[in-house]
């Protein structure tokens, strides 16, 4: 294999920042270039990998997607205990993992669900992840980073990756690290990088991960010959990848692009090759679940407007695509004029995510108050039967703050303030609420939707609820017992409720007796259970994050069975983590319906 292991120059920056260049209009609302990049000629000029320092620098492109990150180099220590999150920054502190065994941590960080739709769990595993602190000996040094790193890049947290590398002592010298740059890099169209990297470490790597990075960039380069050579002696050593030889040799010969039937797994090299070789991405590329895939498919010229929609609600859901950026996807769909003239017909008969951008292009053009209200009522019930209600919430809020209260529109009051609720824009369900109070003193009907939303806006934080305490909570029963799910929806709400420390009367229990006294649990494993339990009440906050959101799962406090939502919330607030608790509370019961 040394044949195609020759150091090249790199001539692929005009590449990589015309792409970033894009993601980032993209990513901020503005127009994207989706014209198909430029091959480069054969490089004449070598280049060495800059120093691993230089990926914190704020001019990297990792920075033009995701957060902003604090950093704080803590020197010359041991790879493990590096972090770019202190106490002041929403870090753990450097005592997070003490009293923890290391075993512990490695299964379980391994374990993370990262493709969590909960914005809190989002937001406690990216802290978990990014703060520096001690942990216990044991283990390989450096695992515990490279798995840190490995599952920020897997949320499509591309700005903790890049912030944490830059802070890793002896970062260049972890292949394993360098694998999680280089795949990062490929996500977020950084070509330039990804294949310095690449040429910097082809001869000490091994692996085919590293010939196929090589001669991906190789075809890149426009060194044609040398990366068919590196496909021959791939296919001799018997590596199968079909898609990848296929899509190489296109862009080696300059052949038009390869139909590709299926790529259920695709790969972030997979995703770079199709883009160079400007091939369609087939249907079942959306079978991926890691955020950051889903996130590179929903910027992809080379994907229909479908496959990009689905991909685009799903990484914005996850987390790793920023709402401007679904939005504008939304606003880019082309429909017909007829369309267009009848949506509310039209997205019933389409649903998903076409549906939503059908109402979402009919929200932006229609200037009637009632006609927008009608239409995000209609968005806002497909999401929720979609399991997309808080995605959509917070797609569509720009157009809910165009829709100003009145009496006119008491029927669309309470959808208003669930969606303000949700999307902790507490100041704008102020004026909604004003106008639901008043209708409700002649309206039986919207004085039971009132009546309904007193405890999610209780748990959402809102002042205007100060006055509604768990005595009401009977009361509320008697107004939505005969609704679908109610006993279930009811179960949800008064296990948060009690899991913050509020105390639920024993009416509400006795009332929610009436019924089967037993149900299937899907619980965690029994060593889970009793280890959260000993992480919370000895305050290892670390383990106890840790453990919790493993608990949950991907499904989150949304689809967690009450006991097992009571059980992580209590343990949360016992940690001081009261807001975070709360956060998901509110989550779940706003899934759940309420």
């Amino acid at each position: 294999m040394n044949a195609s292991r020759v150091n090249r120059p790199l001539v692929l920056a005009a590449f990589g920042a015309a792409f970033m260049a894009g993601a980032s209009a993209f990513a901020q609302g503005g127009p994207v270039d989706l014209s198909p990049p430029v091959r480069t000629n054969n490089p004449t000029t070598p280049q060495t990998a800059p120093r691993p320092e230089s990926l914190a620098t704020p001019t990297s492109t990792f920075g033009a997607v995701g957060g902003a990150v604090q950093a704080e180099t803590l020197g010359e220590v041991n790879p493990d205990v590096a972090g770019v999150l202190g106490e002041d920054a929403g870090g753990f502190g450097q005592a997070m993992w003490l009293g923890t065994d290391r075993l512990v941590i490695e299964n379980l960080v391994a374990q993370l669900p990262v493709t969590s739709a909960s914005p809190a769990m989002r937001d406690l595993m990216r802290r978990l992840l990014l703060t520096g602190a001690e942990v216990p000996a044991g283990g390989l040094p450096g695992s515990l980073i490279s798995l840190r790193a490995g599952q920020l890049s897997a949320m499509g947290e591309f700005a903790g990756v890049n912030a944490l590398l830059g802070v890793v002592p002896g970062y260049a010298g972890n292949p394993d690290l360098l694998r999680v740059e280089v795949d990062a890099r490929l996500l977020t169209g950084d070509v330039a990088r990804a294949c310095q990297v690449a040429h910097a470490n082809i001869e000490d790597q091994e692996s085919v991960y590293w010939q196929k990075a090589f001669i991906f960039c190789q075809a890149v380069e426009g060194l044609g010959e040398q990366a068919q050579l590196g496909i021959s002696l791939l296919q001799e050593l018997g590596v199968e990848d079909d898609v990848f030889f296929r899509l190489v040799s296109a862009i080696a010969n300059q052949d038009k692009p390869p139909v590709i039937e299926s790529l259920a797994d695709p790969t972030p090299l997979h995703l770079a090759l199709a883009r160079v070789a400007k091939a369609k991405l087939p249907a079942d590329v959306i079978s991926s679940n890691r955020p950051g895939v889903l996130r590179a498919i929903a910027i992809s010229p080379n994907a229909s407007p479908e496959l990009r929609l689905e991909a685009a609600e799903r990484a914005e859901t996850s987390g790793a695509l920023p709402v401007d950026a679904l939005r504008q996807l939304y606003a880019s769909i082309s429909f017909t004029e007829q369309d267009l003239k009848n949506p509310l017909t039209e997205a019933a008969r389409r649903s998903g995510p076409m549906s939503r951008a059908l109402l979402y292009r009919a929200t932006l053009s229609q200037t009637v108050p009632a006609a927008q209200a009608e239409a995000l009522t209609q968005a806002l019930a497909l999401a929720r039967q979609g399991g997309r209600y808080a995605s959509t919430a917070r797609a569509f809020l720009p157009q809910l703050t165009r829709v100003s209260p009145s009496a006119d529109l008491a029927w669309f009051a309470s959808e208003a303030i669930r969606v303000f609720l949700t999307t902790g824009r507490l100041d704008g369900a102020r004026d909604w609420f004003s106008v639901l109070n008043g209708a409700a003193e002649h309206d039986s009907k919207l004085a039971a939707e009132l009546e309904a939303l007193m405890p999610v806006a209780r748990l959402s934080g809102y002042d205007g609820a100060g006055d509604w305490t768990l005595e009401q909570l009977p009361a509320w029963w008697q107004t939505v017992k005969a609704t679908e799910g109610a006993r279930d929806k009811a179960a949800i709400l008064a296990v948060t409720f009690n899991a913050l420390g509020d105390l639920v009367p024993d009416q509400m229990w006795a009332e929610l007796t009436q019924g089967p006294s037993h149900h299937a649990l899907l619980a965690p494993h029994p060593s889970l259970w009793f280890l959260l339990d000993g992480a919370a009440m000895r305050a290892r906050v670390g383990e106890t994050v840790l453990l919790s959101l493993v608990i949950l799962g991907d499904g989150g406090p949304a689809r967690a069975d009450p006991i097992v939502l009571h059980r992580v919330l209590k343990a949360l607030v016992n940690i001081g983590l009261h807001d975070e608790a709360r956060a998901m509370a509110l989550e779940a019961v706003v899934e759940a319906g309420l």
